[in-house]
């Protein structure tokens, strides 16, 4: 298992985990002298917190212990530390569980960063370190609400998804003055309710809610509240890159950076847009480098480069919950152009023949090779693209026109020997 990946490191529960736990809080702790550590409500994350913790002190740093907290809040918590630690697996299943690294400006630590951390070493008997507890909570909900409006009259639903949401987004939307009513809003990290990918699949529930209870917005957390989803009054899903597309309207940005499987929706209303790899560390990286405003995934992720490199979720839903007391969110919706997206797999069992038949297949066109094959046309766009965690080949399209976007998936998927 390696240490790299833009969503940090991910694997099912079992000893092959525990190893890489130990040896990259030896690592960590040998290279970091402050690392501020949280782990989200999981059924494993005492146990990987607690081994990763112990290797830290073994490596000689000093450790200083959050609890139960959401991935932004333990990112924000960084900033005062050398790094940052949080044990998660954030929207995967219940016998997932990971580690994520965080500098304290709030970017995820980088690919060259995680790849150095190779060396370990233990510590003197007399310079092991020692742990601190602290209460990130706290500083994170009054850091948002120092730069956040009043919600008075503005009713929410919630479905924190029994993730680490629970804990701060509810009550955070109440001390500003919004009526919060909640589902799953209560951590268990056998995500009772549902899984924990706020998919719109898993989020019909909050959606007959949200117009059944007469609710001006409804709000949506993954597991480890890095993700923000929303549902309007009308019970409308709103996926990432049209919230991303509010956001960008209602506040003005005008440079946006996102990855290459984004919507067209994006250009229509941001003047300046870069296109980079898929992953919210990717979307954050460029955002750093280049001094954009704004950026996100159409997975839910949004980050403000005005407030931390980090996609905050709960900095996120309070945010759109301000647009939702001037703005009426299924008005906004209808002025933005509708596209058609299309989204297949083609399985594989030789990676080198498949890379032959896209080749193939995209001979003489124009191709953006950012994260996988990107076509632009006049009115069309498609994307073929490797998992990076199966033998697939992912394929998106996208246009105005259905039956158009499903003849050029059928061609795509047919000359890739789908079935």
């Amino acid at each position: 298992m390696k240490y790299s990946g833009s969503s940090g490191i991910r694997a099912k529960w079992g000893e092959e985990l525990l190893e890489v736990a130990r040896e990259l809080g030896l690592s960590l702790g040998k290279n970091y002298s402050k690392v501020v550590v949280g782990a989200d409500f999981r059924e494993s994350s005492e146990a990987l917190k607690s081994m990763v913790m112990g290797a830290l002190l073994s490596g000689g740093a000093e450790v200083y212990d959050t609890g139960n907290i959401p991935t932004p809040t333990l990112a924000y918590a960084a900033r005062n530390f050398d790094a940052g630690l949080m044990i998660t697996a954030s929207h995967n299943p219940p016998e997932y569980n990971g580690i994520k690294l965080w500098n304290p400006d709030g970017s995820a630590f980088s690919e060259e960063q995680m790849s150095e951390l190779n060396g370990k070493g233990v510590a003197d008997w007399d310079s092991t370190g020692s742990v601190n507890a602290i209460d990130a909570l706290s500083e994170h909900r009054d850091a948002i609400l120092r730069v956040s409006k009043g919600l008075d009259g503005l009713k929410v639903l919630i479905d924190c998804s029994n993730g680490a949401g629970s804990v701060i987004t509810p009550y955070l939307l109440r001390e500003l003055g919004a009526d919060v009513l909640t589902l799953n809003c209560h951590p268990d990290g056998t995500f009772p309710g549902h899984p924990s990918e706020p998919s719109e699949k898993n989020l019909e529930l909050l959606k007959k809610m949200v117009v059944k209870k007469g609710a001006d917005i409804g709000i949506a957390h993954d597991g480890d509240a890095d993700r923000f989803i929303a549902i309007s009054s009308s019970g409308r899903y709103l996926d990432g890159d049209k919230i991303m597309a509010i956001f960008i309207k209602s506040m003005g940005f005008k440079k946006v950076v996102v990855p290459v499987n984004s919507s067209m929706l994006i250009d229509s209303v941001a003047s300046d847009v870069i296109r980079c790899p898929v992953g919210d560390a990717n979307v954050s990286r460029v955002i750093k480098e280049t001094g954009y405003e704004f950026g996100g995934e159409q997975s839910g992720t949004q980050i403000f480069s005005s407030w931390r490199y980090t996609p905050d979720a709960i900095y996120s839903a309070v945010k759109f919950s301000e647009i939702a007391m001037r703005e009426d969110i299924d008005e906004m919706l209808s002025s933005f152009p509708e596209y058609i997206t299309i989204r297949k797999s083609v399985m594989y069992k030789d990676r080198e023949e498949m890379e032959r038949k896209i080749e193939r297949y995209i001979a003489g066109m124009e191709v953006d090779k950012t994260d996988g094959w990107r076509v632009n046309m006049d009115d069309l766009w498609f994307l073929i693209r490797f998992s990076g965690t199966e033998p697939k080949v992912r394929i998106t399209v996208e246009t105005d026109d259905r039956a158009k976007a499903e003849r050029m998936m059928d061609d795509i998927y047919n000359a890739l020997g789908g079935a």
